[in-house]
């Protein structure tokens, strides 16, 4: 039984490698989260085997408890049994009259029929092990052909040349809010200004040490001194096993735990405690251009009455495309909208709360438009611990009164803690307040 539940597996994973490759290839889909779902659909497929595993237990039984007869007994046991052998074996397979022939005319020949019990029994044995393995593989094969993910309705990319998205893969499990989201999806995918904000913020994934740019001709040297302990800044993912959380030792010692450990160490999803280097620097130009921050994102939506309309759609799409980079770069997302009051959504596994992220989105826009509470919250985040270094990008048409003294001075302290401003911009009469405060900024462009 164990053997094949084994083959069982073996073919399961490989028809799906060989069906959903190319959605491997391009990370529609990742090999840890496909093993999983092929893990789910194995452990309640796997107790139907038993049945038919068992299928030709009564005929084995007669097998073995005949096969050491004395050839005088065997004869009778042949005649006994005639009528069932003839159904279940046509003449081509087993010929039974002609082996009951053959014993009766050696009867005195001892060691003859001897030998004729011997080859009836050896093409039993085969015709009796091929029709169970075949019985088997009969099922095996229809468990494996029931298997949602080779349903070419699911839009996954396939063999067949049918196309889907990352994001359809992360709500295949509820396909009414991957409709919520399509629109938001083509746009993220077609509009420049949001490739260029995904481009920059995604330059750098966690643990790079490079701070600045280097098209500026700047040659730093170094000296990187390893953190210590004392230099912890909170929780993120990766795959160092000298900084691990208690909580993944207890599944590294776990047997049963493991291959769960296993697979997350091997997508660098480990919980560790971020601790950050510090660098002697040799040579400094006052010229470097500092580029985007290695911490987690932190976004601040306006969610007005004044973006409504195609504002919203880009709004909303720029932030799902920020929300994707999670997973590419291993950092959370703090969603912060902000009308007349806020609310905030964190967005650290984007699997798991992906539903929560489509219901965000398809908040209604409307109200009047106060940005300071948002900044505040911004602010309070990225000044603690796990949140330092975080790039803050403002999504708003900017049209409110101009920033305050105190505001202005918070945001200037963060920048030389390391935190990056970046902005979209609606609208053409934009407060230049909080542009002057962005490291960068994008004109969305409204047809």
């Amino acid at each position: 039984m164990k053997e094949l539940k084994a083959i069982y597996l073996d073919e399961l994973r490989r028809r799906c490698s060989q069906h959903l490759f190319a959605a491997l290839q391009d990370r529609t889909i990742l090999p840890g989260e496909l093993e999983e779902v092929v893990w789910d659909y194995y452990r309640q497929t796997t107790p139907s085997l038993q049945e038919f595993y068992s299928r030709y237990t009564p005929e084995w039984e007669v097998f073995y408890e005949h096969e050491s007869m004395l050839p005088s007994d065997f004869l009778d046991f042949l005649y006994c049994m005639q009528s069932a052998f003839r159904k279940r074996y046509s003449l081509v397979e087993l010929d039974i009259s002609y082996y009951i022939e053959q014993m009766e005319r050696c009867s005195s020949d001892l060691e003859r029929r001897k030998q004729i019990q011997n080859l009836f029994l050896d093409k039993w044995f085969h015709l009796l092990t091929s029709k169970e393995y075949d019985y088997q593989f009969h099922h095996i094969e229809e468990l494996c052909d029931g298997f949602f993910l080779f349903d070419k309705n699911l839009g996954l990319k396939t063999s067949s040349g049918v196309h889907g998205t990352r994001i359809k893969w992360l709500l295949l499990n509820h396909p009414e809010l991957y409709r919520k989201i399509v629109p938001y999806e083509k746009c993220m995918e077609k509009n420049r200004q949001i490739q260029e904000l995904v481009r920059v913020l995604g330059k750098h994934s966690i643990g790079e040490n490079k701070r600045f740019d280097t098209l500026s001709g700047v040659r730093m040297e170094e000296l990187v001194r390893s953190a210590v302990p004392s230099d912890i800044e909170g929780i993120s993912l990766g795959d160092d096993l000298n900084h691990l959380l208690p909580i993944e030792y207890c599944y590294l010692s776990d047997n049963e735990l493991f291959p769960a450990f296993a697979q997350r160490y091997a997508e660098k999803r480990l919980q560790v405690f971020d601790s950050r280097s510090q660098k002697d620097t040799a040579s400094v130009r006052l010229d470097k251009k500092r580029v985007a921050g290695q911490g987690p994102f932190i976004v601040c939506i306006d969610t007005s009455g004044s973006m409504q309309g195609r504002k919203e759609v880009l709004a909303k799409s720029a932030l799902l495309a920020i929300a994707r980079l999670t997973e590419k770069t291993h950092r959370k997302c703090y969603v912060i909208n902000f009308a007349e009051d806020i609310r905030v959504l964190l967005v650290k596994d984007l699997k798991q709360d992906m539903p929560m992220l489509v219901d965000f989105l398809n908040q209604r826009f409307d109200g009047g438009t106060n940005i300071g509470p948002a900044i505040d919250e911004a602010v309070r985040m990225a000044k603690s611990n796990g949140w330092l270094r975080s790039d803050i990008v403002m999504i708003s048409d900017f049209e409110m009164p101009p920033a305050t003294d105190e505001l202005i001075n918070q945001v200037q302290s963060l920048k030389k803690r390391e935190t990056s401003f970046y902005a979209l911009v609606f609208g053409s009469r934009p407060e230049m307040d909080y542009l002057n405060m962005c490291d960068r900024i994008w004109d969305m462009e409204i047809p």
